[in-house]
């Protein structure tokens, strides 16, 4: 999840356990908590390749195993900054709530989280919730900004606090039925079709679980579609695209093009660019612009796996430079693809 989430979600659940007895300082101090994973991008920045990056993000510092021992030290800096307020117990406690509870967040996404290490590097995502997602952030982000307001001694807080990640709860509940049914439609289209495929999945766009990206595959293609969940019709397009997977034939054994087809959680299909290098595209976080057929315009961030002049293979991140003008036609285009249907 984005970090004004974590931020949020972490203050509002600071005032449920701690706020009655310390007031503001259990709000910030539970945003800090919840955020404390995320230090992993520093790490990330210290990788010598950007394959090492990719098993240093959502890795130990987000696996339920590391959490009990990365509560201590946090726990007792603030049981003695704040001069024994709380105990030491309670604010272990506090710090492994904000751990899990980041977790959890973060494995709703479509990313990918290595929760389970060191047992199994699996990057777990359950698909069910936008990196970023407005409408999933907006209840408890009012409680945030609102409870300033209010002496640590008024009720109101609690329940700001408590109905606000009960709205939150309840829209990723929605948001849950909305995947099992997209997928519903996804599969009914694939049968009707007579296309058969090994694996699917569905996930929600980009800021909004309104809009679905269907995901299926089999060794020699991929099928993309999406469905909007006010769309009364269940026929859907399905765009089908070459994998190519005989592209990486030559080079699948290296570390560079294991990593990426781990981080793909097998979601992918290729593009040969040249004899040397191959464009890698992850499709397990859905298209970019279903109104493009070429892969490079219609899915913006891809990967290129090339081989230097000793024949070592490599891992470069490609990242488009969005200007405005891209994010007003992005939204634009986004509630047009939620409300035509």
């Amino acid at each position: 999840m984005d970090s004004i989430t974590h931020v949020v979600i972490g203050g509002a659940l600071g005032e449920l356990t701690l706020g009655k007895k310390i007031g503001n300082k259990a709000i910030i101090v539970g945003a800090i908590a919840n955020t404390i994973p995320d230090l992993d991008v520093f790490t990330t920045k210290l990788a010598s390749t950007p394959e090492m990056a990719m098993h240093f993000h959502r890795g130990y510092t987000h696996a339920f195993f590391t959490h009990p021992f990365m509560a201590i030290p946090f726990a007792y800096l603030t049981y003695r900054i704040f001069k024994k307020e709380i105990s030491f117990f309670k604010w272990y406690l506090f710090f492994l709530l904000g751990f899990v509870t980041h977790v959890l967040l973060d494995g709703g996404t479509a990313y990918g989280t290595q929760m389970f290490l060191p047992f199994t590097n699996k990057l777990i995502s359950w698909n069910n919730l936008a990196v970023v997602d407005p409408l999933f952030t907006i209840a408890p982000l009012l409680f945030f900004i609102a409870v300033w307001f209010f002496k640590k001694e008024n009720n109101f807080r609690r329940k700001f606090a408590f109905v606000s990640l009960l709205i939150s709860l309840l829209y990723l509940g929605t948001s849950t039925i909305h995947k099992f049914n997209s997928a519903r439609v996804f599969k009914q289209n694939l049968k009707e079709k007579n296309i058969t495929v090994t694996d699917f999945t569905s996930t929600p766009t980009m800021f909004t679980s309104w809009l679905w990206n269907m995901i299926a595959y089999n060794d020699s293609t991929m099928y993309l579609a999406e469905y909007s969940v006010f769309q009364k019709s269940k026929k859907i397009e399905i765009v089908s695209i070459p994998r190519n997977l005989q592209s990486l034939n030559t080079i699948k054994n290296s570390y560079a093009v294991q990593t990426a087809i781990w981080f793909s959680e097998g979601k992918y299909f290729t593009v040969p660019v040249s004899n040397d290098t191959t464009a890698f595209f992850i499709t397990k976080w859905g298209r970019g612009d279903f109104s493009q057929t070429d892969p490079f315009k219609m899915m913006p961030f891809y990967s290129k796996l090339y081989k230097d002049k000793n024949g070592k293979v490599s891992f470069q991140q490609v990242e488009p430079d969005f200007t405005n003008d891209d994010f007003k036609n992005y939204f634009s285009m986004l509630k047009k693809r939620i409300f035509e249907y």
